[in-house]
């Protein structure tokens, strides 16, 4: 995707990274059977990136469309997309809000076969929606922010979200 300012290639970047997390997640979360963990050793470790990338997901990244790009966008004419894309966002906050506790857990060791499965399905959840969203904005809001932004505002978001 040739992009020209530098939100709109921050936004692709960080959507890409998540596609590509969501991945290993999922791959991870099919091996996941009958309430017994993957025997692979970075399972605690993925428990935590995945954490990690769905609280950054959920503040930091969500913040600066919500915030900051979705009120231009809606003055430049694209309020169905920013209706959907909230709502999408919040079915994502929504099933991060039952994921975040159990992968704390699962990352403690602390899940029985039950909280296992509850992981597994709620993670599942997650892929779908978050990748879904993703592949969503990389495809709508990825090149609607390239064009409708200037260079000195470019520069403004994407500075002030560096320093965020």
């Amino acid at each position: 995707m040739d992009l020209a300012r530098h939100t709109s290639r921050r936004l692709h970047e960080e959507h890409l990274a998540v596609l590509a997390l969501l991945e290993r997640f999922e791959r991870a979360l099919h091996a996941v059977k009958e309430g017994v963990p993957p025997a692979d050793p970075g399972w605690t470790l993925l428990q935590g990136e995945m954490a990690g990338a769905l609280q950054h997901e959920i503040t930091r990244h969500f913040v600066l469309e919500e915030e900051t790009l979705f009120p231009r966008l809606r003055e430049y004419g694209a309020q169905d997309l920013v209706e959907l894309l909230l709502e999408e966002h919040q079915a994502v906050r929504e099933v991060a809000g039952e994921l975040l506790p159990l992968l704390a857990r699962g990352k403690r060791g602390e899940l029985d076969a039950e909280g296992l499965r509850s992981l597994r399905i709620q993670g599942l959840v997650l892929v779908e929606r978050l990748g879904s969203h993703a592949s969503k904005e990389q495809e709508s809001l990825v090149p609607l922010v390239d064009e409708m932004l200037d260079e000195e505002t470019d520069m403004e978001i994407f500075n002030a979200y560096a320093m965020a």
